[in-house]
């Protein structure tokens, strides 16, 4: 079922429409509220854009460095798994 989410940051308003679990949404708008908040003493100097912008791309460096972490973990699994099923 979706949900409409609004979320303040600073003066703005920005509404979200999402079918995720209530506990899973929580959980993200916690974290950008938390986030927002380290940077939100910037906003009258480089505005709510540049603000965003670096928050999204925090995320999307935090979510590649993930993906290769996952990755390079699978690899080792895989390569454990091999040599586990050679062993006499």
């Amino acid at each position: 079922m979706k949900k409409k989410i609004s979320v303040r940051l600073g003066k703005k308003v920005y509404n979200l429409v999402t079918d995720e679990d209530l506990e899973i949404v929580n959980q993200t708008i916690e974290k950008i509220e938390k986030d927002f908040k380290r940077y939100e003493e910037f906003i009258d100097e480089v505005g709510i854009d540049n603000i965003l912008f670096v928050m999204l791309a925090n995320t999307v460096l935090e979510n590649v460095k993930m993906s290769e972490r996952i990755k390079n973990l699978k690899k080792k699994l895989s390569q454990a798994l091999r040599e586990g099923d050679q062993e006499p």
